[in-house]
């Protein structure tokens, strides 16, 4: 007779993230490349107020967690619920009765308010239904192929870096950072034509030829930009998406990285400073990059499912 499969069970609730779902909790299908058994995220009691509840993670694993797979079991989760809420995802375990089963645990912290149609915790996420959107990507991450998924992966952790970021104390002061990341974590989805090593030409994946010498036509790192956010993204938008992202590369991030230039005034106190020039194209810059990339990384998990 096999013995029976071992499981760890967690508990956390993060503080200052609003919950705000049509239904109190959802059942999210294990996560690839994990040792995840059972994920429910529910609506939680808080500490500070009963007028609505926050998300609370339910977690069985089929390995104890720890540092070396906290990433697979719980991290890689949490970058997902920050996409879709919009909102900081600090997590703080709750002790668990160990003679109580999964729905005992869920019921004793469950909030009686967890849904309010007409309000939004967060500007740069208003859609409504936020953890439902989680389990759609979830389910969703498992049909891409292994390399699609690391390049989403990495994509969505340089998006949520970025997003902490801004969380710290005078965030004006680390914008060429923060929006260094954003537009990292853009070209992370991108297929940029790789580069030669001895050689600062693009190269043909499919020959292995130089453009410059053998393609004249080839797909530079800026076209690479535009097709990719041309073939992501419809609408009267599009245009401005493209010139943004390729400007911003161009002045803001490799500026950045290859001089240390810096583009949100903080050497003279940072963009918010009486006195500094451009402040309006400065926010709109940051918002729209921001939005932007969480639009691209969802639609990258839409248009990247593997073809049965």
């Amino acid at each position: 007779m096999k013995k029976p499969i071992a499981s760890w069970r967690y508990l956390f609730k993060l503080p200052v993230n609003i919950f705000n779902n049509e239904m109190v909790g959802y059942e999210i299908n294990p996560l690839p490349y994990s040792d995840q058994g059972k994920v429910v995220i529910f609506a939680g009691k808080s500490d500070q107020t009963e007028d609505q509840g926050i998300v609370y993670i339910y977690l069985e694993l089929l390995k104890e967690l720890s540092q070396g797979n906290n990433f697979a079991n719980l991290q890689r989760l949490l970058n997902l619920i920050y996409m879709e809420t919009g909102l900081p995802t600090h997590p703080f375990p709750v002790q668990i009765d160990e003679g109580e089963t999964a729905d005992q645990v869920i019921s004793r912290f469950m909030s009686k308010t967890f849904y309010y149609p007409d309000r939004s915790y967060s500007g740069t996420a208003s859609q409504p239904n936020h953890i439902a959107r989680v389990q759609s990507c979830v389910s969703l991450i498992s049909r891409l192929n292994k390399k699609n998924f690391n390049k989403f992966d990495n994509a969505l952790n340089t998006y949520v870096w970025a997003l902490e970021l801004m969380e710290l104390p005078n965030p004006h002061l680390k914008y060429t950072l923060y929006m260094t990341l954003f537009l990292s974590s853009i070209e992370q989805l991108v297929d940029i034509p790789a580069t030669c090593k001895h050689k600062p030409f693009p190269v043909c994946e499919g020959c292995g030829k130089e453009f410059a010498n053998h393609h004249p036509k080839g797909k530079g790192v800026r076209q690479a930009f535009e097709d990719f956010i041309r073939e992501m993204l419809t609408g009267s938008g599009v245009d401005d998406a493209v010139e943004r992202v390729n400007r911003l590369h161009q002045k803001l991030r490799s500026s950045f990285l290859h001089s240390g230039t810096l583009s949100g005034a903080e050497k003279v106190g940072g963009f918010l400073t009486d006195g500094t020039n451009d402040t309006t194209l400065i926010v709109e810059d940051m918002m729209n990059t921001l939005i932007l990339n969480r639009q691209l990384l969802e639609q990258f998990l839409l248009k990247r499912q593997i073809k049965l």
